[in-house]
């Protein structure tokens, strides 16, 4: 405040004494010019006596210029044209009627004029008059040099610079002496209050009173406020922290107004002093942004958590909820209920509809016939579903012991069971398998296996496409099915293994499989230790290879 006092001052007293400055020096030099056409008007009195005297010629024009101490003397026709001057012979005959004094004469009989000469190159005060010199009207102008405002500034300017260094010295003098005088009891009472620790403060001058007053009041009321809220917050930390639900308040990333112990845990606040947890995950971030409520799932340490976002202003709440039990149990039953009734529901639907037909007697012999094979067909397809269920559902608690079984004739036998279905499609068919391959396993379970892969290299293939199945030998048998159908997109790779999901999206059974057969073979090769994987590009085929691990089969 002080400084700004100062720099106030300093600038007002500059700009004074350049201001009066300035007018002082377009006054003098106005003045200067008054005096200066008035010797003028002395001058052409005496050159007029002159010349009337003697008459108009370049060398009395030239002695009256000397006897004028050296004022330009130039004389001219009624018409402004140059008789004589005494700045050169060389002018005589040139015109100056475009020049404003000689226009101004020949209007209304003188004129004056302070301008550069185009002759002589420097300011000049020019001052013309007409004249009578023997007989004839004649116009007689005389100039002398004259210091343009600029020059005469120039002349002043040394000593306004030393005006203003000494008014600059004494402004910051006296100002620093004024606003110390002033300030002083304004910044002791500053003092005061900043040190007293709550106590009221006191000052000796009136004008501050009021301000003591106040500042007390404020302490008082400040203190009850602080007290009231530290009994709040405390009440509030321990309930926060009693929860099992994690809860943050928040601006940014590093403004958090509010966090409980069980989102400091999940967050890693305390190690990181921020939410930079979120600074990495783009969906977080982009939720941020949108200033919208939403709720995202997250995994850690193997649970699963609900993040619920909620805005309100430029305030964000976070509530972080354990869903990992919830969740496990609503997916396993969504996805069974959604995947057996959906499988269920074709066969049962058909069979239902060919029923009352056949028990309303509106169908003909043949057309009875038809809906009897039906039935029973969608019958033998809920059979093999059922039948399917328990099946992958007994593969855990299966405890028989595993024997060796000879691969090389079970994939022959397996294969050949598709030769109809192949020839049917135009599909080429290669079979490349190694003798004597042996694994210890069950024979049942690794039909499932050869077979479900084999299905699905004839079921999701083209017409007219080809299908590769081989066998290698060697300490780690390999199996191998590849197609050139369909293939499988890359979101779709992770899931193909699951219960009851198919590339086709449609369920409907129609190549005659549920969507239990890869998880079947996905379930026996993890229970046996063996490798199972899959190569795929959309639109080009499919690999399906098992690698049979020598291990020995866990329990």
């Amino acid at each position: 405040m002080k400084k700004r006092i100062l720099l106030f001052s300093l600038i007002i007293t500059i700009a004074g004494i350049v201001l009066i400055t300035l007018l002082y020096t377009g006054i003098f030099w106005q003045s200067r010019v008054a005096d200066s056409e008035r010797y003028l008007e002395i001058y052409s009195s005496v050159a007029e006596a002159e010349l009337a005297e003697s008459g108009v010629s370049q060398e009395r024009v030239e002695a009256v210029s000397a006897r004028l101490d050296g004022a330009r003397v130039t004389v001219t026709d009624e018409n402004a044209v140059i008789l004589a001057d005494s700045a050169g012979e060389h002018l005589i005959g040139q015109s100056r009627a475009d020049r404003s004094e000689f226009a101004a004469a020949m209007e209304s009989g003188e004129g004056s004029v302070t301008r550069e000469s185009a002759t002589l190159g420097t300011d000049m005060l020019y001052y013309c008059r007409a004249l009578e010199v023997g007989g004839e009207t004649c116009l007689l102008r005389v100039g002398v040099a004259m210091d343009s405002v600029f020059a005469v500034l120039g002349d002043a300017l040394p000593t306004v610079v030393l005006c203003l260094a000494l008014d600059i010295l004494c402004c910051l003098l006296f100002s620093w002496i004024a606003t110390g005088a002033v300030l002083r009891p304004v910044e002791a009472l500053t003092r005061e209050a900043a040190l007293s620790g709550g106590r009221q403060v006191h000052t000796k001058y009136k004008e501050l009173q009021p301000v003591a007053k106040m500042m007390n009041e404020m302490t008082a009321e400040i203190e009850d406020k602080v007290r009231r809220m530290r009994e709040d917050r405390r009440l509030e930390t321990l309930v926060l922290d009693s929860m099992e639900h994690g809860i943050v308040i928040f601006r940014d990333a590093e403004d958090v107004i509010l966090i409980n112990r069980t989102a400091s845990r999940f967050l890693d606040y305390d190690a990181q002093g921020s939410l930079t947890a979120f600074a990495a995950d783009a969906e977080v971030a982009a939720v941020l942004a949108a200033q919208e409520a939403a709720t995202l799932y997250r995994e850690r340490d193997g649970r699963d958590f609900s993040l619920r976002f909620t805005f309100n202003e430029s305030i964000c709440v976070l509530l972080i909820t354990d869903v990992t039990e919830s969740m496990a149990a609503a997916r396993s039953k969504n996805e069974f209920i959604a995947n057996v009734t959906h499988e269920m529901n074709t066969p049962l639907t058909s069979i239902r509809g060919f029923a009352e037909l056949m028990a309303a007697g509106s169908l003909p012999p043949e057309r009875a016939q038809h809906a009897a094979k039906t039935i029973i067909k969608q019958s033998d397809r809920l059979a093999n579903l059922v039948k399917s269920i328990i099946n992958f559902s007994q593969i855990d608690s299966d405890e028989l012991p595993d024997e060796d079984v000879n691969l090389s004739e079970l994939v022959r036998e397996a294969a050949s069971v598709f030769e109809p279905k192949l020839q049917k499609r135009s599909i080429s068919f290669t079979l490349d398998v190694a003798e004597n391959v042996k694994v210890r396993s069950r024979r049942e379970r690794l039909f499932e296996i050869v077979n479900n892969l084999i299905s699905n290299g004839v079921r999701y293939n083209r017409d007219g496409g080809t299908l590769a199945v081989t066998l290698t030998g060697g300490e780690e048998p390999v199996f191998t099915v590849r197609d050139t159908g369909i293939g499988i997109a890359e979101e779709d790779k992770e899931r193909i293994f699951d219960r009851f999901y198919t590339v086709d999206k449609s369920h409907g059974g129609g190549g005659g499989g549920f969507g239990l057969g890869l998880a079947i073979v996905k379930k026996l090769c993890k229970r046996a230790g063996w490798v199972l994987s899959v190569e795929s590009k959309l639109g080009e085929g499919t690999v399906f290879s098992v690698r049979f691990v020598r291990r020995e089969r866990k329990a």
